[in-house]
């Protein structure tokens, strides 16, 4: 499987680059030069160029694909004018990786060295979870990095950094994915004065984004010898982590509801979370809760069923089914761009997304998706909850 196999390529090479593909990369925004932004934070993981300003310069390299097929690409820097970027560019006529269906998709490149790279795109969505388990990364609109056999981040808050380290400093084994969420919180507010004056949206993310810090420091704590390799192949790596890997999928999975969760109760505004309904689904989220939805006579129109989805390609799908009364599904997910195929199949299954804002230019709204923002959400929630229409 190319999963295992990218797996393997990153483990032998100790590094790679993963990135959810978007509508840029695939020129659906109108961008004059299709290709894929490279990291400029660990710019000597795949070139020998430094990112310096007011020169451009570009690189061969070898690119073998998935598919089997390579292609001659280079990997430019452009630093002239207002542009600062890496990009992965010129692949050749007929190139199947660029197209908008893909929008959504995982983009692995493993460079083997700064001459040959191995890359990989993942649509299917356990395939895109093993991968992002298996390497321990995280992507929050930006790059997952596996680097030196572990993961890291393009930015870390310096103070973050020391609160974390002394929260984990007394951890003798792993707390449960609530404690961590709610430490994840504790450390934001300690760190980021103004984190309660930004919106919903930017409040979510940064929580989301320092639990996963949280969670690899305690990694590196309790765990370090058993993650740090060298692992010979792929089923070495499987066999010594595969405890590792069931808990990063439990944190993973439990990681945004926690801080949704969070954000009503805040807020002040009636849930329940996965109650029992029709008789056997359980929806993550139903709003004002389980006794309003089996009172017949309260207005369908003012309740709301939530599905909890860090990413939505193939599993958004399920919230179809959670709470026949209501006709509208809302779908709360992290995922960075879905092809207009997707989001059109979803507008007619009467799904509205609720996406964090800096997602939302991944998102072709030509399609009629009814998309909102994390505090559009909460807005309209609370005007349904104080009897207002929304």
């Amino acid at each position: 499987m190319n999963v295992e196999k990218a797996i393997a390529d990153a483990l032998s090479a100790g590094k790679a680059i993963c990135k959810f593909i978007t509508r840029n990369n695939v020129g659906a925004t109108g961008s004059h030069e299709c290709g894929y932004y490279l990291p400029k934070s660990v710019w000597q993981m795949f070139t020998a160029q430094p990112p310096v300003r007011g020169v451009n310069h570009t690189a061969a390299v070898r690119v073998e694909w998935g598919d089997g097929s390579t292609t001659n690409s280079c990997v430019k820097w452009y630093g002239k004018g207002t542009r600062s970027e890496y990009r992965l560019t010129s692949f050749g006529r007929g190139f199947p990786w660029l197209s908008e269906e893909l929008v959504g998709s995982l983009l692995v490149i493993v460079p083997i060295s700064l001459e040959d790279f191995h890359a990989y795109v993942f649509q299917e969505e356990d395939e895109i979870e093993q991968i992002r388990i298996a390497l321990g990364i995280e992507m929050l609109g930006g790059f997952g990095i596996y680097s030196g056999g572990k993961a890291r981040t393009e930015e870390e808050n310096e103070c973050l950094t020391r609160v974390i380290g002394k929260t984990v400093s007394t951890l003798c084994e792993f707390p449960d994915g609530r404690w961590m969420a709610e430490h994840a919180r504790e450390s934001v507010i300690e760190c980021i004065k103004e984190i309660s004056r930004l919106s919903a949206d930017d409040q979510l993310l940064r929580w989301v984004k320092t639990e996963y810090q949280l969670f690899r420091a305690m990694e590196q704590k309790l765990c370090g010898a058993d993650i740090r390799g060298p692992f010979s192949d792929v089923d070495d790596f499987i066999k010594v982590a595969a405890t590792l890997m069931n808990r990063r999928k439990s944190r993973a999975g439990h990681s945004l509801e926690h801080h949704v969760e969070h954000l009503l109760s805040v807020a002040g505004l009636p849930f329940d979370r996965q109650p029992t309904i029709d008789g056997k689904v359980r929806p993550d989220l139903l709003i004002p809760g389980k006794a309003a939805y089996e009172d017949k006579s309260f207005p369908v129109s003012h309740l709301v069923v939530v599905g909890l989805k860090t990413t939505c390609k193939d599993r958004w799908r399920q919230v179809l089914n959670e709470g026949r009364r209501v006709p509208e599904k809302h779908l709360l997910t992290l995922q960075e761009g879905i092809s207009t195929d997707q989001l059109i199949e979803m507008r007619d299954a009467n799904v509205t997304l609720v996406v964090p804002k800096p997602f939302h230019k991944d998102y072709d709204t030509k399609t009629g998706i009814r998309l909102l923002t994390i505090q559009d959400f909460m807005e309209k929630v609370r005007a349904l909850a104080s009897g207002k229409n929304s």
